[in-house]
């Protein structure tokens, strides 16, 4: 909140999508970066942007590239994609649109404000890459408005009627506007000011040790 001390921390946010195997792969990675670094940096997450526009479409038009896709990043990452996210990628009336899961990330946080955003990402990640939930439907996502204790018969009434597209629009453009242009990306910021800390999968070793250096000798932005 403003005015804590906590408010005056640098902030650290974590650009993803809920389509993105590679967020997938470095979440584990910011959920304990965001743990062991909470008393320096205040840590957020934020819906990017991956499949917009003219890349709305089949799931199964990318599944060729995927499958070779996944075990280079289960090698990097240690992350498990799941035999129901296989499935899911070679269903070809499965559809893929990067903006109905980032309006329910957006749903969750106008409910919601005080949400973990870090661990909603995560959530969001889950249903796709464990569960193999079909990321277009809203009403896959049921389970996980409960959840953040929303009403999700209400919500889903919301999210059908389009009330928080705008949301995650919005989250998109801030995206874009604080440099992160793949995903995913962590951003450094403080003091209104922005910089990609890192493009891609990272490990946690070498992520921790640019924010002990980034904590020890903040940069001039």
């Amino acid at each position: 909140m403003p005015g804590t001390p906590h408010a005056t921390l640098p902030e650290i946010i974590y650009v993803f999508d809920g389509y993105c195997g590679w967020c997938w792969g470095i979440s584990e990675v910011v959920t304990r970066l965001a743990r062991d670094f909470s008393d320096r940096f205040r840590f957020s997450a934020l819906s990017g942007g991956l499949i917009t526009g003219e890349r709305i479409g089949p799931l199964g038009d990318f599944s060729a590239y995927i499958e070779k896709a996944i075990p280079r990043v289960a090698q990097m990452t240690g992350a498990v994609f799941s035999e129901a996210y296989v499935a899911r990628i070679r269903d070809r009336t499965t559809q893929q649109d990067s903006r109905v899961p980032a309006a329910v990330f957006a749903a969750v946080l106008a409910a919601k404000p005080g949400t973990d955003t870090v661990q909603l990402a995560h959530d969001i990640l889950v249903l796709n890459f464990t569960e193999g939930r079909d990321m277009s439907r809203y009403d896959e996502y049921a389970g996980l408005l409960t959840a953040y204790g929303l009403d999700a018969k209400q919500t889903l009434s919301e999210l059908a009627e389009n009330r928080y597209l705008p949301g995650a629009e919005q989250q998109f453009t801030f995206a874009r506007d604080i440099g992160a242009e793949a995903f995913p990306t962590i951003v450094y910021g403080r003091n209104g000011q922005y910089f990609p800390l890192c493009q891609g999968y990272q490990s946690y070793e070498n992520l921790a040790h640019a924010l002990d250096v980034l904590h020890k000798e903040p940069p001039e932005l």
